[in-house]
């Protein structure tokens, strides 16, 4: 059975982390894999505004409120969650080769650090812009999983 890779990107703001989320999306795309993606803010934001009908309903208690129109569907759950249980959400709609994590804070998920951030748990390193150098590590770590079957 195949797993889904999950990697982080973190670093201060304006240091590049969604530029290369961007090239590593196209990459990993280009080679045929299926790409998820999640960004992670420690910003107090929230994604539905005021006023808008998605909003009222969540407003009114309802625990998953969605959206669709002729170009999207979005679900909006109204309740902060861990990165395992949004990964855990992201398998329940399709199998992804790899979900790319911006803004990856916890122990656990395999990072790519960018700038002189303080370094976090599970760095595998750190990017200073060679971009092969990059896809080469990842293809390591990405091997590494497969062969140890995790």
């Amino acid at each position: 059975m195949k797993k889904t890779f999950v990697l982080g990107i973190y670093g201060n703001s304006n240091t590049g982390k969604t530029n290369l989320m961007i090239d590593l999306i196209k990459h990993y795309k280009e080679k045929g894999f299926k790409v998820a993606t999640l960004k992670i803010t420690d910003k107090n934001i929230a994604f539905d505004k005021p006023g808008k009908d998605t909003f009222k309903h969540g407003e009114a208690g309802s625990d998953l409120v969605t959206f669709s129109s002729s170009i999207e569907t979005v679900f909006l759950i109204k309740e902060k969650q861990t990165i395992n249980n949004i990964i855990s959400n992201i398998s329940n709609f399709d199998y992804y080769d790899i979900i790319f994590v911006e803004g990856a804070n916890d122990k656990k998920t395999p990072k790519i650090r960018i700038g002189d951030i303080t370094e976090r748990e599970n760095t595998i390193c750190t990017y200073y812009g060679d971009f092969l150098r990059l896809i080469n590590i990842i293809t390591e770590k990405m091997n590494e999983r497969v062969d140890k079957n995790e």
